[in-house]
């Protein structure tokens, strides 16, 4: 699970690498049923811990809210452990080993492998390996530890394989019989009003203390639906576990969610309009990454001259997704944007497909398909069928490695109060659908454009509307699925098209 963690501008942190094992003290720590060993590395650091490095170095790291340990190197191929003190877990049955970890990847990323050792003389034995780039969220792992000893370690081998750093803290083992600090925070099924807060559990607890904004509640079931959240709004949720003996363990390290917003409600005269000037962030929208590892960001002024939606050129597929609108009481729902798709080098484009659902249960349904450049910026306008009380619009951007999608100034209205103009927006359909050979495209405009492509984007025919229809002709098109876009003075529409 992850957590957030804000660190302070690491390339200020001067680097020492060292080249032999550093001690800093010898130490033998006893794990007993009701004293765990617990490592966040504040105060003292390394205290008790040893490196043996070669080539890297591992050292204490302050960020704005904590101390963690982090590995970093000079050249590709160093590496680095960190090796516990000595656990004397001669007094119990059974024990895990809990952490947290971080990486932040470079050229490419490095690798973080978890062992333990029964004494000096043994062999390290693998517990885990991580590779990952994401230095502002820590994950969370846990094991069950085998063959215990008097004299047990466990080491956090650092391999420097072209990232920069890794991070580790909040390192616990705890006894299978002890009080143990619960792990794996999540916040899922997130409302406007709700979330359901979940953690790990041993089976040894009784209850939980269930911290949210500093506010702390005793709970006695997990996961727990949390109620009387508000909307759009932060919450920071910490669990310690109480134990039979009376005993509770520490606090789990936090994590940090956000509600949804509320409903927008749309009418005739109050329209839903963003140009993402209000935040560096998305407000109410969420970036949902179907593929890849890109998503949809706001570009502030760095690309184009105000703020916009931007969807990266490095390939994959993700979609923005706009809050609930309530449209039910829209004389004509009408979405309008502008949008910006250039021309790549190798006159490659990225395709933008924007669609509606009218709940977060239904299936997306496509309202425009364009897969095709434009010099500058276009304004789309098009109607919005099956209006609800919890509509949703998603702008799903395919990257091809072209120069990007751009969308800006999204409303939601009436349709003669947005737009271009007082027109209505294209409306068109395409008939026989499927068809075999023939079909004729009926639109709500008397002159314009039908462009039909696959589904890579390639123009296949074109065709002109005359007195509102068009006639295609799909008899040597290849079985499968296509898109006519229907283009007209006020904007355009696109409609799916099955050739069987």
């Amino acid at each position: 699970m992850k957590k957030h963690f804000i660190m302070r501008p690491l390339l200020a942190t001067a680097i020492l690498f060292l080249t032999a094992a550093t001690s800093f003290g010898q130490c033998v720590i006893p794990i007993t049923d009701s004293q765990p060993y617990i490592e966040d590395f504040e105060g003292d650091g390394f205290e008790c811990w040893t490196v043996e490095a070669n080539g890297g170095i591992w050292e204490p790291l302050t960020g704005s809210n904590s101390t963690v340990a982090a590995f970093s190197y000079g050249n590709s191929g160093d590496d680095a452990r960190l090796i516990s003190p000595v656990l004397d877990m001669s007094a119990i049955s059974g024990a895990s080993l809990s952490f947290s970890y971080a990486m932040m990847g470079l050229l490419e990323n490095d690798e973080l492998e978890v062992s333990y050792r029964s004494s000096e003389n043994d062999s390290w034995h693998v517990l885990g390996t991580y590779s990952l780039s994401d230095y502002q969220n820590f994950y969370e792992e846990t094991f069950e530890l085998e063959n215990l000893s008097a004299t047990y370690q466990v080491s956090f081998l650092g391999r420097g394989l072209g990232g920069m750093y890794i991070f580790v803290d909040n390192i616990e083992i705890v006894s299978a019989m002890g009080c143990t600090r619960p792990v794996s925070l999540q916040a899922t099924e997130i409302t406007g009003f709700s979330a359901l807060l979940s953690w790990s559990t041993t089976g040894n607890e009784e209850s939980w203390t269930l911290e949210l904004n500093g506010h702390e509640m005793l709970v006695d079931e997990q996961p727990y639906l949390m109620e009387g959240l508000q909307p759009q709004t932060t919450y920071s949720f910490r669990v310690r576990a109480n134990c039979g003996d009376g005993s509770t363990s520490e606090w789990a390290t936090p994590i940090t969610f956000t509600t949804l917003c509320d409903v927008f409600k749309v009418t005739d005269d109050a329209p839903f309009f963003d140009d993402f000037e209000a935040s560096q962030d998305f407000v109410c929208w969420q970036s949902e990454i179907i593929s890849g590892t890109d998503p949809w960001v706001i570009d502030p002024g760095y690309l184009i001259l105000n703020n916009t939606a931007f969807f990266i050129w490095l390939g994959g597929e993700a979609m923005l997704i706009s809050p609930p609108l309530d449209i039910t009481g829209v004389s004509n729902p009408t979405l309008s944007f502008q949008r910006k798709q250039l021309m790549g080098l190798e006159n490659n484009v990225d395709e933008l497909v924007v669609g509606y659902r009218t709940d977060e249960n239904s299936d997306w349904q496509t309202l425009v398909y364009l897969p095709d450049p434009t010099t500058d910026w276009e304004t789309v306008e098009v109607a919005l069928p099956n209006p609800s009380a919890t509509y949703q619009i998603a702008f799903d951007g395919m990257g091809h490695n072209a120069e990007g999608i751009y969308v800006d100034d999204v409303r939601v209205g009436n349709g003669q109060d947005v737009g271009v103009d007082e027109r209505p927006a294209v409306v068109a359909t395409v008939g026989p659908n499927p068809t075999s050979g023939m079909a004729w495209v009926e639109a709500n405009i008397a002159d314009g454009e039908v462009i039909v492509f696959d589904v890579t984007g390639r123009q296949m025919v074109a065709a002109s509307l005359a007195d509102g229809r068009a006639k295609l002709d799909l008899s040597a098109f290849a079985k499968g699925i296509y898109m006519a876009r229907i283009i007209g003075a006020n904007g355009s529409t696109t409609v799916k098209l099955l050739k069987e």
